[in-house]
């Protein structure tokens, strides 16, 4: 069972020049990355996300997150990193509502995402004893 212990954004990007009344067609990209310390049953995952206009309009976000996760002996690291970003991604939906509602538009409400366990690629993990959080 994956257990989140503390998330932060790392960075945000917002530009927001298209004029009034401007239908935007919007496009988002998602990044996700699991660094796995097995010796400590523990994981940090960054996720980059990214939301455009189709059509080139001057509109964009672009949210860094890193977040800390424990799990137990026996999970399966495609379970770990499904499981992980199911827990993240509501802190980053609501990142994206509140930094369009408070620069003057509608809050953007952008739509759950849900990875696919069986395309998942688990990697080599990187070695680190230091927490990103702190």
């Amino acid at each position: 069972m994956v257990e989140l212990k503390g998330y932060k954004v790392n960075s945000i990007s917002f530009e927001n020049k298209v004029k009034n009344g401007t239908q935007l067609k919007l496009q988002n990209q998602v990044k996700y990355n699991v660094n796995y310390m097995d010796d400590d049953n523990r994981c940090v995952g960054i996720v980059e996300f990214r939301v455009a206009d189709a059509d080139m309009n001057p509109f964009e976000i672009r949210v860094e997150m890193v977040a800390e996760f424990a799990y137990e002996d026996g999970d399966e690291k495609p379970d770990i990193h499904t499981g992980s970003f199911d827990q993240i991604f509501p802190f980053l939906r609501q990142v994206i509502n509140n930094i369009t509602s408070m620069s003057g538009m509608p809050g953007l409400m952008i739509p759950i995402m849900k990875l696919n366990r069986d395309t998942v690629s688990v990697g080599k993990p990187e070695e680190s004893d230091e927490s990103p959080l702190n």
